[in-house]
């Protein structure tokens, strides 16, 4: 939580609420205490909030990755580990800083080298132009960490950005490290799960920021579309009025201009006419829910929040892969909800992107739901059982656990190994 903003409760929760959870579990007696009655007092749902609370309130990322490990049997698991750039999401700054955060993940590296895959968080705030902020990550990247006497290594293997803290992928200062991370076949992972995850709740910046213009197409962003511009939705419930979340469930919603899957199409399709294109991952899918409408289980509302309001997210993550080659998701998130597994099973023998669907867990996150190596094991069985035609009928598990990660992954800086 250190690496956290202060205020990172408060955009999830009324701020009584969140006040109330900060203070009362920010010692290893309050933390335990509020985790025994969310287990005992509030059934399985409480289970998954304790286990949830005891992970995220632990003292150091060592303890949370060594806690996940722990979930493994085999030791020698590799962990590909997401930092983010969170200071500028509207709810003050953290205690760490992100440089600190950085320290503190490479110190995990450090220990466990070749278990930790990192990924380094990227945000187009983070330094005052765009070639500082591509000599920054560079120099990162390059500056081997010293394990031993005889070793080093290169501390990360790639890029996550996370656009729903108010920028779009395409923002004119990461084209330049976007530029160096393509000609290096470095990886990025966006987040991309509708109305899923972390967002700004700085409402000024959202309504600067929601429609720019795009340096790949020349054009302001609705040009793209043709279309009106972006509109900041306004959520003015009773309800909400009364606990003060309006304003939070406003700037959430708004935030999916920011992520949403067609949003990337630009900068996509740039890149892919370079000798080397980005590899991108939409992850998650778009979210289960979406892919859910996807196949029909479920209805979508009459209306999304974004520029393609009527097509659901893993309907334009598909189009995306589709069309450019460069393109990837993984099914982080998702998986825990086993209505899934049939149909992301029957993606992966797709003749056009099934190489281009990568497993993950999204953990810790997912521990609300079921504990991870439950998560696993669950959607492991589904995948070892199922042969896939169109890739020399090898298993679906060996396909998304391993052949599609290594070719993401795969990049000067690293050599893309799993196993």
């Amino acid at each position: 939580m250190r690496n956290a903003p202060k205020n990172f409760l408060n955009l999830y929760l009324p701020d009584v609420a969140a006040d109330f959870i900060e203070k009362a579990t920010n010692t290893k007696l309050g933390a335990w205490t509020i985790g025994n009655l969310l287990r005992y007092a509030g059934g399985n749902e409480g289970k998954r909030y304790a286990s949830f609370l005891q992970i995220g309130k632990s003292a150091s990322q060592l303890d949370v990755f060594e806690k996940l490990m722990a979930q493994y049997d085999d030791p020698n698991t590799k962990f590909a580990a997401l930092t983010m750039y969170m200071e500028k999401c509207g709810a003050d700054f953290s205690e760490s800083g992100f440089d600190g955060q950085l320290q503190e993940a490479l110190e995990v590296k450090r220990r466990y080298p070749d278990n930790l895959l990192l990924f380094m968080g990227l945000d187009p705030r983070w330094k005052y132009s765009s070639t500082e902020l591509r000599k920054t990550v560079q120099s990162y990247f390059e500056k081997k960490l010293t394990i031993n006497a005889t070793r080093s290594v290169y501390p990360f293997v790639g890029l996550k950005i996370y656009p729903s803290m108010g920028f779009y992928a395409f923002d004119a200062k990461l084209k330049e490290t976007f530029e160096w991370a393509a000609d290096n076949e470095v990886p990025v992972i966006s987040h991309c799960n509708y109305l899923g995850g972390i967002y700004t709740n700085d409402t000024s910046y959202i309504k600067g920021n929601l429609n720019p213009k795009d340096p790949y197409s020349d054009k302001l962003y609705n040009e793209n579309f043709g279309s009106k511009p972006p509109v900041y939705y306004e959520e003015s419930s009773l309800f909400g009025k009364l606990l003060r979340t309006n304003v939070n469930k406003s700037n959430l919603r708004t935030c999916s201009y920011f992520l949403e899957p067609a949003s990337y199409r630009t900068m996509i399709a740039y890149f892919a006419q370079k000798s080397k294109p980005l590899k991108l991952c939409l992850a998650h899918y778009g979210g289960s829910d979406q892919i859910l409408i996807e196949y029909r289980m479920q209805t979508m509302k009459k209306q999304q929040y974004g520029m393609l309001s009527t097509q659901n997210w893993c309907s334009q993550i598909k189009d995306l892969m589709s069309i450019y080659p460069n393109v990837y998701t993984d099914i982080s998130y998702a998986l825990a909800n086993k209505d899934t597994h049939g149909f992301i099973l029957e993606d992966l023998d797709s003749k056009v992107y099934g190489q281009r669907i990568m497993f993950g867990t999204d953990f810790f996150l997912t521990e609300r739901e079921l504990p991870e190596h439950q998560d696993v094991a669950r959607f492991k069985e589904d995948a070892l059982n199922k042969r896939l035609v169109n890739y020399d009928n090898i298993t679906a598990w060996e396909q998304v656990a391993c052949h599609n990660i290594t070719t993401f992954l795969k990049s000067n800086y690293y050599n893309g190994s799993v196993i």
